[in-house]
């Protein structure tokens, strides 16, 4: 855990609120606060204080790793929760690298959120405490260069997005397809032309980069924590140094969490460096191989509308004093259900015209009610009740609570500020080029399609789900006239080698552990079986839950213990193990994640997802 105003506006879609960020600069206050360009960026990792109670880095690393002589060069931009020991203390367990997936989410933005819930979910007190550590990826939020087609010019970036929202989604037939092919040629050329002036970013932002930072990362982490330990005359942690550090003949492992997304981007490096990896967890599995291959994207919504019938029948059961769409008189889940599917028909042959408290009109149509409910399966235990109640009011005809949706996961822009916030200099942290610069190289090259080829694949997805499929037709769409293809390339396939305790060169240090929801609206259980099946050993943890991915959206003990354990022991049980959870989205009082008390109200620090409607909606559609 992309999204915005239509076919665009949803590419890069469930952007943690892209039009809150461009044009409410208090929405990503904490991270503007930070000046990154004062920290001077090294070759060797060097921290620094920041964002209260973290530390920040900005790593030099080459732009072209296939290419030795070039001399240019990418930054890193690093954040890291320190550890609640030393790490000199015994029980210190070493870095956790974790990806919020995206691809195009800030890693810097997310450890702020929940770095400290992800760091008590991994560590068992007085016995074994990690640092976290996440980074902002190549082309994304304040690492440069930057994947930005627009830069300052906000007003420039809300007109593209005002008129992609206008064309419509992509199943109202080839005319909208035709149209979309033109604003894609458009924007090709406006990124062409932004590289030209400000230096290149997108060929070198794929996966395969990404994955050779990582390596440098957990070399230079290495390195610092050998450099702290001379100074300090004392040895490094012997168990630390078996598992992470470097045994005889052996180079340091890395210790991984990665999100949606971020499970692809951990499958390529544990296939292409297997001898780097120490403990790897994959939590809402992406099916690499129809990732990178293909058409892409075909195998997310398997279990897309069966969370939807879920939310029906979970509703009919709460009855109306939980679920404010269910009535009295209904006999059965279908009532509710047949009452939305009319509206929604409805607002597809007559747009529903609304005058915000602005002054803006807009016109809310099915399509997006249908993002609206799509983004809410993200994530159930704060999402089904708060969106029964949006849609029970709007269905009504008061639209306030169905706007104010609308606006916070970007399906309509609040264009207020744009004109006085047109000069702001400080990088914006959610960027839809960012992640087509990423889905568009790891894919195949598909700007040779015509507008019939592509109404095929729309209509293979709205097969595959009624709720999202026009919707997920975008995120390829996006690459129909993409300019640019990566230095490296990688098409699988993936697999490790077995794992072998003991350290030898060339293979896991631990089986992968791979987590998946019973019910996941874009990374399905089918895709963490497929995954898996390719590396010997794995495991794979089913949680009896909705929601994309398994921390985060459902409490569950035994998920967080078979975590905590793999990270200190490097054990997995034996092959699919199901684990429950403690309440669901219509119990009272239900969270899905326990946040962690750091005595700061008006911080985010002790947040996974923020509560309200689907965050992971507001990032990008492989994002928490």
């Amino acid at each position: 855990m992309s999204i915005r105003p239509e076919p665009w506006l949803i590419l890069g879609a469930l952007l943690l609120g892209l039009v809150t960020a461009i044009t409410n600069p208090d929405s990503t206050s904490q991270a503007l606060r930070l000046d990154w360009e004062a920290i001077s960026p090294s070759r060797d990792l060097t921290y620094y204080d920041c964002y209260d109670g973290f530390q920040c880095a900005r790593l030099e690393v080459p732009l072209d790793w296939a290419n030795s002589t070039d001399n240019r060069t990418a930054i890193i931009a690093i954040a890291k929760l320190p550890a609640v020991v030393s790490d000199s203390d015994p029980s210190f367990g070493g870095s956790i690298f974790v990806n919020p997936g995206g691809p195009g989410a800030s890693g810097v933005s997310f450890i702020q959120r929940a770095g400290h819930n992800l760091q008590n979910f991994v560590d068992k007190p007085s016995r074994r405490h990690y640092e976290i550590v996440s980074w902002d990826p190549r082309g994304i939020g304040h690492t440069t260069p930057s994947s930005d087609c627009f830069h300052s010019n906000l007003m420039s970036r809300n007109a593209w997005l005002l008129e992609e929202r206008g064309n419509g989604g992509l199943d109202k037939g080839l005319g909208a397809i035709k149209h979309g092919l033109s604003m894609t040629k458009g924007l090709s050329q406006r990124c062409k032309d932004s590289e030209d002036q400000h230096g290149d970013a997108m060929a070198y932002v794929n996966s395969p980069s990404v994955a050779r930072d990582m390596v440098q990362m957990v070399d230079k982490v290495d390195e610092l924590r050998k450099r702290e330990d001379t100074s300090k005359h004392d040895e490094p942690h012997l168990e630390l140094k078996k598992r992470t550090g470097k045994p005889e003949g052996d180079a340091p492992r890395l210790q991984y969490i990665g999100f949606s997304y971020g499970t692809a981007l951990g499958n390529y490096f544990a296939t292409l460096y297997p001898g780097r990896v120490g403990r790897m967890v994959l939590d809402g599995v992406v099916n690499a191989d129809d990732y990178a291959n293909g058409p892409g994207w075909l195998s997310s919504l398997d279990d897309t509308d069966e969370i939807l019938e879920q939310f029906w029948r979970g509703c009919h059961e709460a009855g109306p004093s939980v679920c404010a769409l269910a009535s009295a008189s209904d006999a059965s889940a279908s009532d509710p259900k047949g009452r939305f599917w009319s509206w929604v028909s409805h607002l597809d042959e007559a747009p529903l015209p609304v005058v915000t408290s602005t002054g803006f009109i807009v016109t809310v149509t099915g399509n997006d009610i249908r993002k609206l409910v799509g983004a809410t399966l993200y994530d159930p235990v704060p999402g089904f009740k708060s969106l029964a109640n949006t849609l029970h009011q709007a269905m009504r005809g008061n639209t306030t609570s169905l706007i104010t949706s609308m606006l916070a996961i970007g399906h309509i822009p609040d264009l207020d500020n744009t004109c006085s916030d047109k000069n702001r200099t400080a990088p914006l942290s959610f960027l839809p080029e960012a992640h087509f610069a990423v889905v568009c190289a790891d894919g195949d090259d598909i700007t040779n399609k015509d507008a019939a080829w592509w109404d095929k694949y729309v209509h293979r997805l709205m097969d595959k789900s009624k709720l999202f499929g026009s919707y997920w037709a975008n995120i390829r769409f996006s690459c129909s006239n993409w300019p640019f293809r990566p230095n490296l390339s990688f098409k699988g396939p993936f697999k490790t080698p077995k794992a072998v305790p003991s350290l030898t060169a060339g293979h896991p240090a631990a089986p992968l552990l791979f987590l998946s929801n019973r019910l996941d609206p874009v990374t399905p259980l089918n895709s963490a079986r497929a995954m898996a099946s390719d590396h010997p050993g794995a495991a794979l943890i089913i949680q009896e839950a909705m929601g994309h991915c398994t921390i985060g959206t459902a409490a569950s003990d035994c998920t967080k213990m078979i975590v905590a354990d793999y990270f200190e022991y490097g054990t997995v049980p034996s092959g699919e193990t199901i684990c429950k959870t403690q309440c669901g989205p219509w119990d009272e009082n239900c969270s899905g994640y326990p946040t962690v008390d750091v005595n700061r109200s008006k911080s985010t620090r002790g947040q996974f997802r923020d509560g309200s409607l689907s965050s992971a909606m507001r990032m990008f559609p492989l994002g928490v």
